[in-house]
């Protein structure tokens, strides 16, 4: 003979829903837990990766300007060398060839220093230790050869000068010049233009315009005439 079932308590039932509501929420809850500690320990470990090429990019960039440095010392010596190796090459003065005037003129002023010659605007005797030409002012200067540019200078006398590296130890000092094309370091050619002749400073107003020229073996004044084609 069959038991006949009995219906279930309908608050046994609830129960029974509840409870597997509450282990399903639990079961997600632990599920979204185990994916964020997941989530935060990649995203942990990128931003490691993220520092660890940035100190990398880092180091890079300073070994890279380091190298470009040392490059660029390393070319700004290489053509120091070359210019030096250039200035020896082509700057040289044997002491016998005549060289070509500076500009076309009068002397009016010889070299003279063992004796005194007399200066007109000063109104004394003294000794002159170049040649003072006389030229126009805005007349062309030029080069007596290939040379150096080795100063530009002032002072009260010969106004602005322009002192000149012939090579072994000659040097051509130009004075009362103006509109300089040539600087400093600058190598010119026989003939070249290097500037003008300018006003005469006070020392020489009666005198007129002219070009100063003092030439020089190691620091030795010299007769310019001496050396200069005629």
């Amino acid at each position: 003979m069959k038991m006949k079932r009995k219906d279930e308590n309908p608050m046994s039932l609830k129960k029974k829903y509840y409870g597997v509501m509450i282990a399903g929420f639990v079961l997600f809850l632990g599920i979204m837990t185990y994916y964020s500690m997941q989530f935060q320990a990649k995203r942990q470990q990128a931003k490691q990766e993220i520092n660890l090429n940035e100190k990398s990019v880092d180091v890079e960039g300073k070994a890279t300007n380091k190298t470009t440095e040392t490059t660029e010392e390393t070319t700004q010596e290489k053509e120091k060398a070359e210019s030096k190796q250039t200035m020896n090459q082509t700057v040289t003065y044997n002491g016998k060839t005549k060289m070509t005037w500076p500009v076309v003129g009068n002397v009016i002023l010889p070299y003279s220093v063992d004796t005194t010659v007399y200066f007109e605007s000063l109104d004394q005797y003294r000794v002159n230790k170049g040649i003072l030409i006389e030229a126009k002012a805005g007349t062309d200067v030029k080069a007596l050869k290939n040379a150096r540019v080795e100063e530009i200078r002032k002072n009260a006398e010969f106004g602005q000068m322009v002192v000149l590296n012939l090579g072994n130890e000659y040097t051509a000092l130009y004075g009362q010049m103006k509109n300089l094309t040539v600087k400093e370091g600058d190598f010119v050619s026989k003939g070249q233009v290097i500037g003008q002749v300018a006003k005469p400073t006070d020392y020489y107003t009666l005198e007129g315009a002219n070009l100063y020229l003092q030439l020089e073996k190691s620091k030795k004044t010299m007769n310019p005439i001496s050396y200069l084609k005629e």
